[in-house]
């Protein structure tokens, strides 16, 4: 981004868009905090500046809308109840997040200031550079539109100043580099403008001097004289008066006419001779890669020995990836190991577990289990049971036939284009494979604009992996380029130099330059256009082929990266030889190869990029459908691929084709555990349907909700829900309405709304349909989920009441997955202090059903809290081995972060502090993709759990009353009180206790927050120390747990003590430290038992 402040002020985005920046002092706002970037400007400065001490009682209000706007501008495509990076809250105001270079204003001032700097150190050129570049920023008046403010009149009079030295500097340099000349007429306008800087009449006589004009030159001192005594009565100041005299003197001191020295001209180039062409060699790309060629040697030869795992090779397009790879895979055929490869394919519509599939067709008979299961998975065949469960057994499949072929290396190319099942895939894999004699060996590139999500997470998950290793090839330097070229026969120092700074050392990138060059006959470097962009140099190769060639092509290009010569054949009705044919010059010139059966792969992805990026998109979706109606025609071709081509040829007549097999390809991928792979396929198919058949749009809707909701993306399923509902209702279509009123009823660990919010229209909707003729189960459902859209109501009580009506009318079904889902309702509808014992027995009730995995799951995290709570550490122990086998199972990430997160509460009461961080960093990165409010509260409460419990509140102190601020973070505003007060700092955490302890909501975080006002109160008295007894006293027999964990902080009666004895009560204190006490002693509680100790010896001293 970038602020400029001279003239009106502007803010451009990354790709150069003008950011729209709202009203004046919005505006205005803005430019207070870019004047002072990455420093914080205080709220009561920003009002006494918008309002020059005037402020409106609304100003504070005012002020913060014009923040909240201010920030929608600057990050329009930051995610829902995710923290500003730009324009972030910091006590005691508002801070603007970007460098300082990324201010005109501020650049301006360095600049001019590095000017000065250099020319007093006497290095002109150097002054020069900086001070043009400093004059250049000016582009208008600084803060032109905010003149009438105060804050901008100090500003314009310091920068009005420094341009005007910064001008003087910059003539000076330039005359001291011998640019007298040029200077004169620049000079001659700033003496008229500027009459009585008299520092730019020295400049201009001495211009005029080394120009050879001393006649002018006395003029202008004579000139200068007249004015400063006839309209100041002064004489010229010391420095005029000594340029004068050494005028008159002729003084070699003030230098003599002269050009500008001319910089000296480069050598030149000597070309290779023309028409040399390049010799073949077969392992040049490996020219630079004998430490990475070790490393592979060495895992290799661990793998033989079993301890295998993943080597991730990494690298820019080009660098030379694939080939290491080969090397690796002759490396490992010499010493007697398996091999088999799997290509990912970029968006060809290539079924899920494409790459996999390949791999163990290449295994062989002793993979054919794994392979009809993975295939069979992307065939529609579900593995049968619960979807998690069926795609552990799947993972399990695959990882045990890997195992069982012996010695091998399993090559994965292209990895960032794998689609998200095979990525879950491997990450199952690597927990497994350093423990095998296999290795993995894996592609892959960074992508334009980031990797996706799934691939961070797979990358974060291979992170923490045993037998895990990550390889980065770099380019080429300048001697490797030489090294290269002498492989080639091109022994040419000057040719390296520019094929390296033309190239950036990318060895794809050289070796197409020098087959152009050669093709051409101008293998000469001084002389020949080198083309700037790998695009440029396929072009003009492709442009060389017969023009059958090049349409065969472009219609291989439209199939993949790799081409199946039936498939060409189908789409372009050429018959196999005379397809081979037409590509024998394609090969020859190496921008494609062969490949076992009669098929073809382009030599490299940029090739076939560059390719179809030439047919634009008239052309390739035209090609596209050409290509699905041929293919159509052949057996045993992907549904996957079908609807590939179809959907991007749906405004080219494919659409309705597009959505049949796009709705196919969505239920297969689901059916084959692809989860990701279905959301994209039933958004293609959404997409490609448009508004025609609303109640086809309906369904496709619910479902495509359904499948965000289980990945995760709760934002992006309310979306497609909400618009189910508002269609299915215009047509009339009930039972859609009451499916996708319903999604978020289903079984969770979790309420789906934001915190405190209330869906008012999905409440009047839920009634309204509950209103109508309905069968028990139908009843059953919306009960359920209307309780739990009522949960942050004032009529929460009403929602429990609700959910408990859902639960008896479940029962009366007898469907059993119908009532443990209503169980679970109520045990969410009805989370409140007084309700602990009936929302357990629910969740009892739930655990003796015949539950599918992800339910018990979801059942055993509630239990786990329950029984924490309770104290029933061995219970909790037995649960936890449970609930873990279940999650490791399901590979859902929702059920195992929040598996990890009530780990964490009882390893934090148990003082095991690194644990507890661990499972908490472990829960943040598993949830990470999820768009849900407040997902970093349980991994910040476990965090300040920690550091309380290891004496280092001061590390995460500012983080906490940072992130308290923001408006979504209620429940997080007593621990940042309380961090503040175990950091030291009273005062503020005074104003916080009076500014957040209001009115205490019951909802799931009540007693956590009334246990940490506790601590707070007992040490400032606010809040109300015996208020706050009051409403804990009835729970004093509970250990605290916060929510469904995350911390555990020992007994209620260690701060019931605290409480008691801020009220006076000493004796009744000196009871609950005791209580507490034996009760950390008896369950083992070793740090909280301290806790207790130290406090009685506080109380009975």
């Amino acid at each position: 981004m970038d602020f400029r402040l001279f003239g009106p002020i502007e803010v451009t985005d990354a790709d150069g868009r003008a950011v729209d920046l709202g009203t004046p002092k919005q505006r205005a706002v803005l430019a207070v905090l870019a004047l002072e970037p990455g420093r914080v400007v205080s709220l009561d400065r920003l009002i006494d500046e918008l309002w020059s001490g005037e402020a409106p009682s609304s100003a504070t209000g005012t002020l913060q809308a014009y923040v909240f706007q201010l920030r929608r501008a600057l990050e329009p495509g930051r995610p829902p109840r995710t923290p500003p990076k730009v324009l972030v809250t910091r006590e005691p105001g508002y801070l603007l997040a970007v460098a300082p270079g990324q201010v005109d204003l501020v650049r301006f001032t360095a600049l001019a200031e590095d000017g000065g700097r250099a020319l007093a150190r006497g290095e002109h050129a150097a002054a020069a550079e900086s001070l043009r570049g400093a004059l250049e920023t000016w582009r208008g008046e600084p803060l032109a539109e905010f003149t009438a403010y105060e804050f901008a009149q100090p500003v314009v009079a310091r920068l009005t100043e420094l341009r005007a030295t910064a001008t003087e500097n910059w003539f000076e340099a330039r005359l001291a580099l011998g640019d007298a000349g040029s200077c004169v007429p620049d000079l001659e306008r700033l003496v008229e403008d500027h009459p009585y800087r008299e520092r730019l009449w020295s400049l201009l006589v001495l211009a005029l001097y080394r120009s050879g004009r001393q006649a002018d030159a006395l003029a202008a001192l004579r000139r200068v004289r007249a004015l400063l005594a006839g309209e100041l009565g002064l004489e010229p100041g010391p420095e005029l008066r000594r340029l004068e005299q050494a005028v008159f003197d002729q003084s070699p001191d003030l230098g003599g006419p002269g050009p500008v020295p001319l910089a000296p001209a480069a050598a030149p180039v000597t070309a290779v001779p023309p028409g040399t062409a390049p010799r073949p060699v077969v392992h040049d790309g490996l020219v630079a890669r004998r430490e990475q060629l070790g490393r592979v040697a060495a895992r290799l030869a661990e793998a033989r020995r079993g301890r295998g795992g993943v080597l991730l090779v990494a690298g820019e397009a080009g660098i030379g990836k694939t080939r290491l790879a080969e090397a690796a895979a002759d490396e490992a055929a010499a010493l007697g190991m398996a091999v088999a490869w799997g290509r990912c394919a970029e968006d060809t519509g290539a079924p899920a577990f494409w790459p996999w599939l390949r791999v163990l067709r290449d295994l062989g008979p002793d993979a054919a289990d794994a392979l009809a299961a993975l295939s069979g998975g992307s065939q529609g065949r579900a593995p049968g049971g619960d979807p998690g469960a069926a795609l552990f057994e799947l993972h399990e499949r695959v990882t045990a036939a890997l195992r069982a072929a012996g010695p091998s290396l399993v090559v994965l190319d292209d990895l960032h284009w794998a689609d998200a099942s095979s990525l879950r895939l491997l990450a199952f894999a690597a927990g497994e494979l350093h423990r095998s004699p296999v290795l993995v060996l894996a592609t892959i590139r960074p992508e334009p604009g980031g990797d996706p999500e799934q691939l961070r997470d797979t990358l974060a998950a291979l992170a923490r992996e045993r037998g895990a290793e990550r390889l980065t090839l770099p380019p080429f330097t300048r001697e490797e380029v030489a090294a290269y070229l002498a492989g080639r026969d091109l022994p040419d120092t000057r040719l390296a130099a520019l094929l390296h700074e033309r190239t950036g050392g990318n060895p794809f990138y050289m070796g197409e330059l020098i087959r152009l060059l050669g093709s051409e006959r101008r293998l000469d470097a001084a002389s020949v256009g080198v083309p700037d962009g790998v695009r440029e140099v396929i072009g003009r190769r492709v442009a060389r082929l017969p023009e059958e060639t090049r349409a065969l092509l472009e219609a291989a290009a439209v199939l993949g990266r790799e081409v199946s010569l039936d498939a060409l054949e189908a789409a372009c009705g050429v018959g196999a030889e005379e397809a081979m044919l037409r590509l024998e010059p394609a090969v020859a010139t190496g921008l494609l190869v062969e490949a076992p059966g009669f098929d073809y792969r382009f030599s490299h992805a940029l090739v076939r990029d560059a390719l179809y990026a030439g047919l634009g998109r008239v052309r390739a979706a035209r090609l596209h459908l050409r290509t699905g109606e041929a293919l159509e025609t052949l057996p045993g071709i992907e549904t996957s691929v079908l609807a590939h081509h179809f959907v991007a040829a749906a405004r080219a007549g494919g659409a309705a084709k597009a959505v049949e097999y796009a709705v196919l390809a969505a239920r297969q991928a689901a059916a084959g555990c692809a989860y990701d792979e279905a959301v994209e396929w039933w958004g293609r198919a959404l997409a490609a349907l448009g508004p025609a058949d609303p109640a086809r749009r309906c369904a496709l809707l619910v479902r495509r909700g359904e499948a965000l909701r289980a990945v995760g993306d709760v934002a992006g399923a309310r979306s497609a829900l909400q618009e189910a509902i508002g269609l299915s209702a215009g047509i009339g279509e009930r039972a859609t309405l009451i499916e996708a009123a319903t999604v978020f009823g289903g079984m969770s660990v979790w309420n789906w709304p934001h915190y405190g919010v209330v869906d008012d229209e999905s409440v009047a909707l839920l009634e309204g349909l509950l209103k109508e003729p309905l069968g028990d189960a139908e009843r059953a459902t919306l009960l359920g989920t209307l309780g739990l859209e009522l949960y942050y109501s004032p009529r929460r009580a009403e929602g429990e009441r609700l959910a408990a009506e859902g639960v008896r009318l479940a029962r009366r079904t007898g469907d059993p997955r119908l009532l443990a889902r209503s169980l679970n309702n109520y045990a969410v509808a009805a989370w409140v202090c007084e309700r602990e014992d009936e929302r357990r027995r629910a969740v009892e009730e739930m655990l003796a059903l015949p539950l599918d995995a992800p339910a018990e799951a979801v059942a055993r995290v509630f239990r786990m809290a329950h029984l924490l709570r309770a104290g029933e550490l061995a219970e909790w122990d037995r649960d936890l081995a449970r609930c873990a086998r279940l999650v490791d199972e399901i590979r859902r990430p929702e059920l195992t972060g929040m598996s990890r997160i009530a780990e964490a509460a009882g390893r934090t009461m148990r003082g095991d502090w690194a644990e507890a961080e661990r499972l908490a960093e472990e829960f943040t990165a598993l949830i990470a993709g999820f768009s849900m409010w407040g997902l970093d509260y349980p991994g910040l409460i476990t965090l300040y759990t920690c550091r309380r419990g290891q004496g280092r509140v001061d590390e995460i102190a500012d983080r906490l009353v940072s992130r308290a601020h923001d408006s979504d973070m209620v429940p997080l505003r007593p621990v940042a009180a309380l961090a503040a007060l175990d950091a030291g700092d009273t005062a503020l955490a005074r104003r916080l206790a009076e500014r957040w302890s209001g009115e205490i909501r019951d909802d799931w975080t009540t007693e956590f927050i009334l246990v940490v006002w506790g601590h707070v109160a007992a040490r400032l008295g606010v809040p109300d120390p015996a208020a706050l007894y009051r409403r804990l006293a009835p729970y004093g027999e509970r250990l605290v747990v916060s929510g469904m964990g995350g911390a555990g902080w020992g007994s209620t009666h260690l701060v019931l003590a605290e409480l008691a004895d801020a009220t006076g009560e000493r004796g009744l204190a000196l009871r609950h430290a005791r209580g507490a006490h034996e009760t950390h002693l008896r369950l083992g509680l070793d740090h909280w038992a301290g806790e207790s100790s130290r406090l009685l010896a506080e109380l009975d001293g």
